[in-house]
């Protein structure tokens, strides 16, 4: 196993893999997000595989909160995949997160090794919540090593119209329990108590936990990410274009992420192809 950032967090004891499609819509982009902002909340980590969709949306919602993430490769380190996902790699890193592959750092990654990767997802998680799902793919696969190792895997509903339906509707008829808010998929997995201990609670160890995982504070004591930066920027109207220069990254990396906070409804995008903060009154 290779390692980079907070290695510790392999060993938490509450672990929750959030997974979906690549090619997800907007609902599911915004109930994973949901979804791991509240584990995140409440000091449950979240692990995924860092693709494109469902992915990135757990990643960044357990990252918004300060929350602990892990996130699985297909491939070594040399390869991130995909290419346009290493702001999210770097930034994991950053808050305190942790990246993981089985495979050395030149090696390429593989269409053949996500099976592998994806039984790592669920063999390091608690119980397995599937977002969005087609009937062939790795979500499901992941679903599938999570009941061959006696894990619980949970859904969210979905229209039976809906292209990445199918695949949540077979598991679901295969004993996937499905749930509606995050609180039941806390108090089914984890019991009533622990939810109502951890409820609107900070960690007390927060200042600890803060310094072993190497969080980079700012003035005001914020965690200094990418989507920080940018966020403080956008107290005015902005280009993506000044923002990559602003912040000194790839325009495609802030197109990437200016969409996700878009999503989320942190940002908004306002006539002349300028972004601001939600809500921010201009002048």
């Amino acid at each position: 196993m290779y390692c980079q950032g907070n290695v510790g967090l392999l060993n938490e004891q509450k672990i929750v893999a959030i997974v979906g499609s690549r090619n997800c819509s907007e609902y599911g982009r915004k109930y994973a997000n949901i979804f791991a902002s509240e584990l995140a909340k409440r000091g449950i980590c979240v692990i995924s595989g860092m693709a494109i969709g469902i992915d990135t949306s757990a990643h960044c919602g357990a990252m918004h909160e300060i929350g602990k993430t892990i996130a699985v490769l297909g491939g070594g380190f040399k390869y991130i995949y995909p290419s346009q996902n290493i702001w999210l790699y770097n930034n994991i890193i950053d808050v305190g997160g942790c990246v993981i592959t089985e495979y050395e750092e030149n090696e390429e990654t593989k269409m053949s090794n996500f099976p592998k990767r994806n039984r790592l997802i669920s063999g390091l998680a608690d119980a397995v919540l599937v977002i969005e799902a087609e009937h062939r793919s790795g979500s499901k696969i992941t679903a599938t090593y999570a009941k061959i190792q006696k894990k619980k895997v949970y859904c969210i509903p979905v229209s039976l119209d809906q292209k990445n339906s199918s695949g949540i509707n077979e598991l679901l008829a295969d004993g996937a329990k499905i749930v509606t808010t995050p609180r039941q998929l806390i108090e089914d997995l984890y019991g009533k108590n622990f939810y109502k201990s951890t409820s609107g609670k900070k960690d007390k160890n927060e200042e600890k936990n803060q310094k072993e995982n190497k969080v980079i504070l700012g003035n005001d004591n914020t965690v200094v990410t990418d989507f920080s930066k940018i966020s403080r920027l956008l107290e005015q109207e902005m280009t993506s274009e000044e923002i990559a220069k602003k912040i000194n990254k790839d325009i495609s990396e802030v197109n990437s992420m200016l969409t996700i906070m878009e999503i989320e409804g942190t940002i908004e995008q306002v006539p002349g192809n300028y972004y601001v903060r939600a809500g921010k009154k201009i002048s």
